[in-house]
C-alpha cells in the first residue's frame, strides 16, 4: 500500500524514522571528519608588546580538533611567562591536541615552554591514526640548523617501527628540508652565518640522513608530510610533492601584509584520507568561520 493510505500515526512514524535516520547518518559523517589548523609566524614586529597578529587572534581555534603551531608565535615568546599565559588563552598550549614546533623567536626560556605545554620541546604523539613528530630546529652545529643526537634517535626509532599509522607528519619550524626553489631563495640559507642559525641546506643532514628514513616510510605505504612554519615574510604558503611522494608544506603570516593564510587539514577517519587547503584569513574571520569545504587537494 502507499504511505498516504496508512493511518496518520503510521505516516508520522514513518517520516520520523526517515528523518532520524538521515540525521544520524549526517552526524556520523561529520564525526568521522576532523579538522586541524596549522599557523605560524604569527608574531608582530614589536619587542615591547608580546602579542600575535590581531587577525590571527580572531580565529576560533576551539572549533579545530587539533592546533598545529609552526613557531615564532610572538617576537620573544618565552622571555616572560606572562606571554605564555596569554598564548594559553588563545591556543590552549597544554592540550594534548596542540602541537608546537618551536621557532627562534620562541626559545628564550625552554623551561618556561615546557612548563606551559607540559611536555618536552621535542616529542612524538599519535592522534587518530596519524603519528606526529615535533622537532626543534634551533639546536646548532657551527650555526647550522640540524637534527642530531636524541632528536635524530627519536626520528630513527619511529621510522624503523611505524606500521599502523596512515600518515607520518614531521613538524619543524625551519624549512631545513627545502631544496632549490625559485620562490624561496631567501629561505634556503646558503649564507655562512646567520644570527638565529642557518638552514645550510647542503650541510644540515636532512637530505643525507633524514630524507632516506622518510622515504622508507613512504615506501611502506604510509604517507609522509614535512610541515614547517618559518615563512610569511616572503610567501604565505608553500607546497611541493617530491619525486619520492613526500609532501613538503609550510604556512606562515606577516602582520604587514594582506592576504595572509593558514593551512586547514581535513582528516577522514573512515577512509584515512588527509586533505588540505590554504585559507585566506581575512574573509574567514569576517564570515561565520565555517570549516565546510568541498575542494580536494
Amino acid at each position: 500500500m502507499k504511505i498516504l493510505n496508512q493511518p496518520f500515526h503510521l505516516i508520522a512514524s514513518t517520516f520520523f524514522l526517515l528523518f532520524a535516520s538521515t540525521l544520524l547518518l549526517t552526524c556520523e559523517s561529520k564525526s568521522n571528519v576532523k579538522n586541524y589548523i596549522h599557523v605560524a609566524h604569527t608574531r608582530i614586529f614589536d619587542t615591547v608588546n608580546q602579542v600575535i597578529d590581531p587577525r590571527m587572534e580572531k580565529i576560533n581555534y576551539g572549533q579545530f580538533d587539533m592546533v598545529l603551531l609552526g613557531g615564532d608565535l610572538c617576537e620573544e615568546t618565552s622571555k616572560s611567562y606572562e606571554t605564555l599565559e596569554y598564548l594559553e588563552t588563545i591556543f590552549d598550549l597544554d592540550a594534548p591536541t596542540t602541537l608546537w614546533a618551536l621557532g627562534n623567536h620562541d626559545n628564550a626560556n625552554l623551561a618556561f615552554v615546557e612548563k606551559a605545554t607540559q611536555r618536552p620541546y621535542f616529542y612524538s604523539t599519535h592522534q587518530d591514526g596519524i603519528t606526529f613528530v615535533v622537532l626543534y630546529t634551533q639546536e646548532k652545529e657551527d650555526w647550522i640548523c640540524t637534527i642530531t643526537g636524541k632528536q635524530l634517535e627519536l626520528l630513527q626509532n619511529i621510522t624503523d617501527t611505524i606500521q599502523e599509522s596512515s600518515h607520518l607528519v614531521v613538524m619543524t619550524h625551519k624549512l631545513i628540508w627545502i631544496k632549490d626553489h625559485p620562490n624561496m631563495k631567501e629561505h634556503q640559507g646558503i649564507k655562512p652565518y646567520d644570527w638565529s642559525c642557518n638552514y645550510m641546506i647542503t650541510r644540515n643532514g636532512w637530505q643525507t640522513e633524514i630524507a632516506p628514513m622518510l622515504q622508507k616510510v613512504e615506501n611502506r605505504g604510509i604517507e609522509v608530510i614535512a610541515l614547517a612554519g618559518d615563512i610569511g615574510n616572503a610567501v604565505q604558503e608553500f607546497e611541493v610533492k617530491s619525486d619520492d611522494g613526500i609532501d613538503y608544506l609550510a604556512s606562515g603570516t606577516n602582520p604587514e601584509k594582506k592576504g595572509i593564510k593558514f593551512l586547514h587539514f581535513k582528516h577522514n577517519l573512515e577512509t584515512r584520507e588527509l586533505t588540505w587547503r590554504f585559507v585566506p584569513v581575512e574573509p574567514f574571520i569576517s564570515g561565520d568561520q565555517s570549516l565546510d569545504w568541498t575542494e580536494t587537494k
